[in-house]
């Protein structure tokens, strides 16, 4: 069974009624505490935040799991392959260790896929930009610093989002989750990249998919068949 969340976005029903099409065993749930308790439920296959509200969903979670991170799962336009772009979540990344443990759990899941990581990180401006401003220079710093600390090859090549895509990275780091959340909005809701949700990265493996309220009916779908195991 495959739970999700619905309020007040039609599109969620669309899905739904999609699934149940296709024999797939669906349940609405209009509550997030309701929600959040199918997690750990060996009956369910997956747990999909649907239309309710993050800020109602997610301290629920943080109850339950911890420190994690999110990161969503987008279709490239040039290569179609797959990316994870994280942070998404506003207020999910603090620092240098923040970065490091998106990329090691980003890379784990990848490689749980059998898909080699390739990494790029993100940062406020181009290299040859460093002295401009403050600000910048922090981000290009930091992610130079990101560099040494972890064991997977990183590329650091400053704010060139559109050099990474074409190049087809799959795990793509943004300075902060505010960045990371104005990317995926542009990318996902205005010229709407196709995707599957946002994983949560953690020490704690959970089948949850976090999705936006604004979403069309096939981003729900998406996650959906990304948690029974068959998406493409």
């Amino acid at each position: 069974m495959i739970i999700i969340g619905y309020r007040g976005n039609e599109e969620v029903l669309k899905a739904y009624e999609k699934l149940k099409e296709e024999g797939i065993e669906v349940k609405i749930v209009k509550d997030p505490e309701e929600l959040i308790s199918y997690l750990f439920d060996k009956d369910v296959k997956g747990v999909i935040r649907g239309s309710l509200p993050s800020s109602e969903v997610i301290p629920l979670l943080r109850e339950r799991l911890g420190k994690f991170y999110r990161a969503s799962i987008l279709k490239n336009p040039f290569t179609k392959n797959i990316f994870l772009l994280s942070p998404v979540g506003i207020d999910e990344v603090k620092g240098l260790e923040d970065k490091i443990n998106i990329i090691n759990y980003g890379a784990k899941f990848l490689e749980e896929l059998k898909i080699e990581p390739k990494i790029a990180l993100l940062s406020g401006g181009r290299l040859e930009d460093l002295g401009r401003d403050e600000r910048v220079d922090r981000t290009i710093k930091e992610a130079e610093e990101v560099k040494k600390r972890v064991s997977y090859i990183v590329e650091h090549r400053g704010i060139v989002i559109e050099e990474y895509l074409k190049e087809d990275f799959n795990l793509i780091v943004a300075p902060d989750g505010i960045s990371g959340n104005l990317i995926f909005r542009c990318l996902a809701l205005v010229c709407k990249l196709e995707g599957y949700g946002a994983i949560l990265l953690s020490e704690k493996k959970v089948n949850y998919i976090d999705t936006s309220r604004s979403g069309d009916w096939r981003r729900y779908y998406n996650a959906a068949k990304l948690l029974l195991g068959n998406f493409k």
